[in-house]
């Protein structure tokens, strides 16, 4: 799933990759809306421009501005967009929502604000919801075909196979040079472990945009999932040369060096991330177990310090600080409270729940004696 970016009034900066959900009517309908009020739009500019800056900081100096927008003309609904970006940026699924379902309210007929609002609610946990959202827009909008494309995305993730196909296979009839639609059978088959047939998707969808880093990030993960770990570094790279800030490339590099070992080239590439994106969360995560595979214990602190201060409550932040503190810090008390939190956001696989019980259940038994003894 990708992460959205804000827009400006004068067009869509953002891709959202597939889903969320809404109510049961969904509204398309065009809204004619009154001129915008200059001073809202002046107000709506500047927090673009210093969103666009990056940071914590600046990011609420930003949501200032649109509120701000907001209440000089309610109808501006890009400021609403933006104001969800930010959340979700920040894994605040519940006002990110709100703001996107402000802005579809506002504006029904936005496409960006549909699948803006589809995203956030899929990364929720509301997936159901998700494709209910997007399947119904479908019916009165049978030949948005990038909503249906994210619709496709959607199934495919839930593992709901035939499905995806159909929606992506329905695009091509509608759109038969859509290189996202290809790209989307091409992962259904690479998930159905058809990998011969996958490649040969992922080809043809190369054939019809070159210059595509997304695509040759596909063709890295396939070769991955074949086992052929060197073929899938070099398609990780041939992404990084089409574009030298698509993240997931980097990230997935950096993936291949961690099991390696290399702790060293890993960081490299999370740095990379970091370069054009100070707050993205998985790359800051990543560069903290880098450090701490260095043995760079205090500046592995500091890394996972600074994803909690971009999103509190952000899952992988909360593991890997909690084992720091515990194994790395001698701070094992303070490491309690972390991996509680860490269970509370309800995001733990099997596993990490079982290591972060464990852990509370040490620490309890450590601290026993000294709360019960001296009389």
């Amino acid at each position: 799933m990708k992460l959205l970016r804000a827009m400006a009034l004068t067009g869509v900066l953002f891709s959202a990759a597939a889903c969320g959900g809404a109510s049961v009517q969904v509204s398309t309908e065009h809204r004619e809306l009154p001129p915008a009020n200059p001073e809202a739009v002046r107000k709506f500019t500047e927090g673009a421009r210093i969103l666009a800056r990056g940071g914590v900081q600046n990011e609420n100096r930003a949501m200032d501005h649109f509120r701000e927008a907001l209440r000089i003309d309610a109808n501006l609904w890009e400021a609403h967009y933006n104001l969800g970006v930010v959340y979700r940026r920040r894994n605040d699924f519940v006002h990110a929502i709100e703001e996107f379902e402000a802005a579809r309210a506002t504006q029904p007929a936005s496409r960006d604000a549909l699948l803006a609002l589809a995203e956030a609610r899929y990364a929720s946990g509301n997936r159901e919801r998700a494709s209910d959202l997007l399947a119904r827009f479908l019916e009165s909008q049978p030949t948005a075909v990038d909503v249906r494309v994210a619709l496709a995305t959607m199934l495919r993730e839930r593992g709901e196979y035939n499905d995806a196909l159909e929606q992506a296979r329905e695009a091509l009839v509608r759109e038969p040079q859509n290189a996202r639609a290809l790209a989307e059978v091409g992962r259904v088959y690479r998930a159905r472990e058809q990998y011969d047939v996958a490649e040969l998707v992922f080809k043809k969808a190369l054939e019809l945009t070159p210059q595509s880093a997304e695509l040759h990030n596909d063709l890295g993960l396939l070769a991955l999932a074949r086992g052929d770990t060197q073929e899938a570094f070099l398609e990780f790279g041939r992404a990084n040369e089409v574009d030298a800030r698509y993240a997931p490339a980097h990230l997935n590099q950096a993936s291949v060096l961690l099991h390696a070992g290399d702790y060293a080239g890993a960081e490299a590439e999370y740095r990379a991330v970091l370069r054009d994106d100070a707050d993205h969360l998985d790359a800051r995560v990543g560069l903290g177990i880098c450090l701490r595979g260095q043995a760079h214990h205090r500046e592995a602190q500091h890394e996972y310090e600074r994803a909690l201060e971009i999103s509190a409550n952000y899952p992988p932040a909360l593991f890997n600080l909690a084992i720091l503190r515990a194994d790395f810090l001698n701070q094992r008390p303070q490491s309690r409270e972390l991996f509680q939190r860490f269970l509370d956001t309800g995001a733990a696989t099997d596993s990490q729940r079982e290591v972060a019980q464990r852990y509370l259940s040490e620490i309890g038994a450590e601290r026993a004696p000294a709360e019960g003894g001296g009389s």
